[in-house]
């Protein structure tokens, strides 16, 4: 059986049939937390992943995972629109077609496309609403220490001191509401950690 790196290095050699390096560009959404995440669970009265999936059982799919790819699919086609010839996205991959219990944890999820971001993107785009998603959040963070070019949504530059900020009103909203975002404090605090850049 592969290890992950070794996956991640077949993974990234792919890549490098179809995109040159610093060629494209990066649509980071939410996927296994965000804001339809954290609605979903105050809807349900409850405050974690565990919980969540036992309270909507086979449905914990439809009404997060997929509704979440739809909307990053949706602005990863969106980008391509508006003129960026190759664009990548993280919702699309499944490292566990075959469901053989053998998928990547969150680290190596995020392992895997901090390399691409850093080998094979000249800009990262976060979609609206990124500041609630750990993996967006960290997304910013991997582009931000590669030197990537940084953008909302709209298209607007989204700089360290506006990135700042609107992760810490994230993190005291959801810290009100009684959600643990221990993942989210450690990218906060690593984003206060950057002298102020914009």
């Amino acid at each position: 059986m592969r290890t992950w790196q070794e996956e991640a290095e077949m993974l990234l050699s792919l890549f490098d049939c179809f995109v040159l390096e610093r060629e494209a560009v990066y649509a980071s959404s939410e996927f296994f937390t965000g804001r339809r995440y954290y609605d979903l669970c105050l809807q349900h009265e409850v405050r974690t992943p565990e919980d969540l999936k036992e309270k909507l059982g086979a449905e914990y799919k439809n009404r997060l995972l997929a509704k979440n790819k739809e909307q990053g699919m949706s602005f990863a086609r969106k980008l391509h629109e508006l003129g960026h010839k190759i664009v990548l996205t993280p919702v699309a991959l499944d490292a566990d077609p075959l469901h053989l219990e053998r998928n990547w944890s969150g680290n190596e999820y995020r392992g895997f496309w901090n390399l691409v971001i850093a080998k094979k993107c000249h800009t990262v785009f976060l979609n609206e609403g990124w500041q609630f998603s750990e993996s967006c959040v960290f997304d910013y963070l991997a582009g931000l220490k590669a030197g990537k070019k940084l953008f909302d949504h709209s298209g607007n530059s989204l700089v360290l001191a506006a990135a700042r900020k609107m992760v810490s009103s994230a993190v005291a909203r959801l810290e009100d509401y009684g959600f643990d975002v221990r993942k989210l404090q450690e990218a906060l605090a690593e984003l206060k950690s950057f002298s102020s850049l914009g």
